[in-house]
């Protein structure tokens, strides 16, 4: 099984992270992708990645590098330090490249106070992120939840890029938008695919080119409903696996081998 989005690299997850990558390989786990969001997780991504080479011979454990919108909220990105933050992503990818498999979770929310007031300075850390993406060869990794036309409305401009939306919040209509716009397009769906009001996010799963299909968990959020209320970690994918491939009508071993293929192309493995 393959997480091609999760968050051992987070302050919560990050001091037991051995026994949830053991947890994940006793279920079956062979790849999985820590997504950076800040400092924090950007090098704590890259260490896990590192250390996972000795302790995990047989995991591929790699990351992603991001700067999030909430670090413009909260000040610690700035106006006049913003390009240096991404020439810090840039020169962190150089120095680790072997590690690092895109450029995300990244994109813009208005979701948080002060969101509407620091849009501007969201917009153009997301630029200049998808830049580096593009000039890296990396695909980019996007979180939306709120100002989806203002997304595409930058994301235009990286037609010809990998376009990874991970953790699908939305409907078909939605997904049908960026299908023709995207020619290389990659929809992430989470454990709250399995949630009793997610039937928008159901119908989604229905419509999406399997070619295009990745599964994750997010966690330690959004746990799949049968554990919903635990904490989530990788291992627990394999719900969020038996739930699409029933859904989809695909026997598990077919939809784990389209599964496999998908995340070798995004990643060009």
């Amino acid at each position: 099984m393959y997480d091609s989005h999760t968050h051992l690299n987070s302050e919560t997850m990050y001091p037991e992270r051995q026994r949830y990558m053991d947890l994940f390989v006793q279920a079956g786990g062979k790849w999985l992708v820590n997504s950076g969001a800040s400092e924090f997780y950007n090098e704590k991504g890259i260490e896990i990645a590192k250390e996972s080479l000795q302790k995990y011979p047989n995991l591929r454990v790699k990351a992603t590098l991001g700067r999030h919108p909430l670090e413009c909220v909260g000040n610690i990105i700035t106006q006049e330090n913003y390009f240096q933050k991404v020439q810090d992503l840039k020169k962190q990818y150089l120095e680790n490249k072997e590690h690092i498999v895109a450029i995300g979770e990244i994109w813009i929310d208005v979701h948080f106070p002060n969101g509407q007031e620091t849009l501007g300075l969201q917009k153009e850390l997301f630029a200049l992120q998808c830049d580096l993406s593009q000039e890296l060869g990396l695909p980019i990794m996007i979180h939306s939840r709120d100002e989806f036309n203002q997304t595409i409305d930058i994301l235009q401009n990286y037609k010809n890029q990998t376009i990874y939306f991970h953790c699908w919040g939305y409907g078909p209509d939605e997904y049908r938008k960026l299908n023709d716009i995207f020619p290389n397009l990659f929809i992430g769906f989470c454990g709250n695919v399995t949630y009793k009001n997610a039937q928008a996010l159901r119908d989604t799963l229905s419509i999406v080119e399997k070619h295009q299909l990745l599964m994750e968990t997010d966690a330690p959020y959004l746990a799949p409903q049968v554990v919903r209320g635990q904490t989530n970690h990788p291992a627990f994918i394999q719900y969020i696996y038996e739930f699409a491939s029933a859904h989809l009508s695909i026997p598990l071993l077919q939809f784990s081998e389209q599964i496999e293929k998908n995340i070798k192309n995004i990643y060009q493995i």
